[in-house]
C-alpha cells in the first residue's frame, strides 16, 4: 500500500487516488463509491486529528469541483505524516515529488532559484485553481510544512510560477 501511495503522489495519478480512496472505504465498512470513499477519508482524517473546518471531500482525486480542502488541513496532514510515532503515514511525505527532479515537479525549479531538491510537494491544478502543498528545507536546515492555494487564476503557468516562488522564498529564509 505504501508503494501505491508514493506512486500516486509522485505521478499525480488521479485513477490510483480514486482507487485508494475506495479501498479506504472498503476497509472501514463503507461502500466503494464516491460517497463511501469521501466519508471514509474524512473519518480517517478526523481520527488523525487533521483540522477539517472548511473541508468537503467529494472524491479521491480532487477532481470534483465542489470538493474543498484548506491549507490548514493539508499542512495538518503533512505534520502528522512527519511524526516519528506515525510511521504508517510516512509515504505521504516520501511520495511527494522533489523539485527539479521527480514527478510533477521535474520541470519546475530549474531556474536556479535554489529550491531544487529542497522542496517536496504535491501539485494541484484545475481550471482556475492551482495549489502546491508539501515540505521545504530552509537555509538553516529546518523542515517546514506549507500549503499554498489559489483560486480564480486565469493563467495556470503564471499561477504555478507564483506558487513556486513562494516555496522558494521559504527555502531561502532563515526562519528561526
Amino acid at each position: 500500500m505504501s508503494a501505491l501511495v508514493e506512486r500516486m503522489l509522485t505521478n499525480s495519478d488521479n485513477d490510483l487516488a480514486e482507487a485508494l480512496a475506495r479501498h479506504t472505504a472498503l476497509a472501514t465498512g463503507e461502500r466503494a463509491d464516491f460517497a463511501g470513499a469521501s466519508a471514509a477519508v474524512e473519518a480517517r482524517l478526523k481520527q488523525l486529528g487533521v483540522p477539517l473546518a472548511g473541508v468537503d471531500v467529494r472524491d479521491g482525486s480532487g477532481l470534483d469541483r465542489t470538493g474543498r480542502l484548506t491549507a490548514d488541513a493539508l499542512t495538518g496532514l503533512l505534520v502528522r505524516a512527519a511524526d516519528p510515532d506515525r510511521p504508517e503515514l510516512r509515504p505521504a511525505l516520501t511520495g511527494l515529488p522533489v523539485a527539479g527532479f521527480t514527478g510533477t515537479l521535474t520541470g519546475r525549479y530549474a531556474d536556479g532559484g535554489g529550491a531544487a531538491g529542497l522542496v517536496r510537494a504535491k501539485t494541484g491544478t484545475l481550471y482556475g485553481v492551482n495549489t502546491l502543498a508539501g515540505t521545504v528545507v530552509t537555509r538553516d536546515g529546518r523542515t517546514l510544512a506549507f500549503a499554498f492555494l489559489a483560486s480564480g487564476t486565469t493563467d495556470a503557468g503564471a499561477a504555478q510560477a507564483a506558487l513556486d516562488r513562494l516555496a522558494t522564498s521559504l527555502a531561502d529564509c532563515g526562519c528561526r
